[in-house]
């Protein structure tokens, strides 16, 4: 795992904290629009990271076979996370982002340096 890709854990993972620790995040009730919102944004992210992740095989011209022995990942996984809404582990991602020579952020879309 690169230094960037550390350094990105490394600030998701202090996110993740500082939400717990804020009280009224935790015990704030949810309305039904913000509930049906976030579930949208959620459905339009994992949709994009979809996307990314099929594009990058494609343009390296790797097959399901190839990504598989490079990532140590299942077609089914792979074939999942490229079409089926699949979550990604940390681990999955990272792993990902080495077989195609990219930084987790460019997978992702987001950037969190500073």
């Amino acid at each position: 795992m690169s230094e960037s890709d550390e350094s990105l854990f490394k600030r998701l993972r202090e996110s993740v904290i500082q939400i717990r620790k804020t009280p009224e995040r935790a015990t704030a009730p949810e309305s039904h629009h913000e509930i049906i919102v976030r579930d949208a944004i959620r459905q339009l992210a994992r949709s994009r990271v979809s996307e990314i992740l099929r594009q990058l095989r494609a343009t390296r011209g790797l097959s399901y076979e190839q990504v598989r022995e490079q990532t140590g990942l299942t077609q089914q996984t792979i074939y999942d996370m490229e079409y089926k809404d699949r979550r990604l582990t940390v681990g999955e991602l990272a792993a990902l982002a080495k077989c195609y020579e990219v930084n987790i952020n460019d997978i992702l879309g987001i950037d969190l340096e500073q």
